[in-house]
């Protein structure tokens, strides 16, 4: 006889586990002690199912639906080949769903790990027969997705590594370097010019009042993110993204491109136009998006045409609208938004290459006033003590 502790999620989950390793259960018992609190805390940890792991799960699905494998069955093998422990317990729970006579799509939605755009093309494709053809979709959508934020942040990455540094040079020199040539010039009884003086002034400033800088700095920062994770301070944030001097160009193609063709996708897949209007909005984070497709949901639902509102909201490109408006007429609205979802994501990504190319040369070239700056500020009184020197 022997006794311990299993990390389940219910009591059967926990006979299933045991018997896969070959024990024989008399009884189980939830714990309620340190030990269980440990292992939560740990798979609260590990609780996370990351857009990599779903997108796998995905395509290796996709592929055992096409060969002919029945779904029940190719759930088991994915949990059985699953190296995330949270997931796996999602899919054997699913498993058991499924084989007990649930749909599928009835068993994902018992899961806030699958999104509900993700439950909704599953059931179309489920009504359809054409589940694995759904599945490959999605797969595609979410290596989109994922391609996308790599992109991103590969982009964006030497910018803000630059800014980083060249933030740190201008720090040091004005809190260590400046301060030691303030007591050479002091010592030699140089007047300053009125650029070295403020520059001094300030670091003196710093330096007395760091107790009162450091904690006013801390709350301003939290200030501002408390405000931004505010409903009126994230409307503010998503009307900058949408209409910003630098970056409207770029956060308007990419928002475009990735509703429609979000869109494009369920309506070919089988989602009817409003539904899908309805889970868009769902999808994605921007308030504004949000208000505008459910401002589309009313139209649909009074009859009218989704152009006019398309129009109206000032920061869809002119050319999706006319695109929206041509696939109303013809009736190709599944083909004609994923079209130009595709179309409009590859140009947001190009002008984000363009303006992170910008970027570069323009930080290097702030940096460099501000370090010269503060080469000249030091190097000014200098050439006065040289000066003075020389005439005595």
């Amino acid at each position: 006889m022997t006794t311990g502790v299993i990390s389940a999620g219910t009591r059967k989950l926990a006979r299933e586990e045991l018997r896969r390793q070959g024990e024989f259960v008399v009884s189980v018992q939830p714990s309620g002690g340190a030990v269980q609190q440990t292992l939560a805390a740990v798979m609260r940890s590990r609780g996370k199912v990351s857009r990599r792991d779903l997108l796998n799960l995905t395509m290796q699905f996709a592929i055992m639906t096409r060969a002919g494998i029945d779904v029940a069955a190719a759930i088991n093998s994915l949990s059985e080949q699953c190296q995330n422990p949270h997931l796996r317990t999602i899919l054997r729970k699913i498993h058991s769903d499924v084989n007990s006579g649930t749909k599928l799509s009835d068993a994902l939605k018992k899961h806030p790990t699958f999104s509900t755009m993700f439950v909704a093309m599953i059931a179309a494709g489920e009504s359809a027969g054409r589940l694995p053809e759904i599945l490959q979709r999605l797969g595609e959508l979410q290596r989109s997705e994922l391609r996308n934020r790599g992109i991103l942040r590969s982009l964006l990455a030497y910018p803000i590594v630059l800014a980083s540094v060249s933030l740190l040079v201008v720090a040091a020199m004005v809190c260590f370097v400046l301060p030691q040539f303030a007591d050479i010039f002091e010592d030699a009884n140089v007047p300053l010019p009125a650029l070295t003086q403020f520059l001094m002034a300030t670091t003196e400033a710093l330096k007395n009042y760091l107790y009162f800088w450091i904690p006013g700095i801390v709350l301003t920062f939290a200030g501002i993110i408390s405000y931004f994770r505010s409903e009126s301070g994230q409307r503010l944030w998503h009307q900058i993204q949408l209409n910003g001097m630098l970056i409207r160009n770029v956060t308007q193609t990419l928002l475009v491109g990735r509703a429609f063709r979000l869109l494009g996708m369920m309506i070919q897949s089988g989602v009817p136009l409003l539904d899908g209007i309805i889970l868009t909005r769902t999808s994605i984070q921007n308030i504004l998006y949000q208000e505008l497709f459910e401002k589309l949901e009313h139209d649909i639902l009074n009859g009218r045409k989704l152009g006019p509102s398309l129009l109206d909201a000032g920061f869809i490109p002119p050319t999706a609208t006319e695109m929206i408006i041509t696939a109303e007429t013809t009736g190709t609205m599944g083909a004609v938004t994923q079209m130009m979802g595709e179309h409009f994501e590859e140009e947001g990504q190009e002008r984000l290459r363009e303006l992170t190319a910008l970027l570069e040369p323009a930080i290097i070239i702030a940096m460099g006033v501000i370090v010269g700056t503060l080469v000249i500020a030091i190097m000014l009184p200098m050439f006065d003590m040289a000066t003075l020197s020389n005439a005595n």
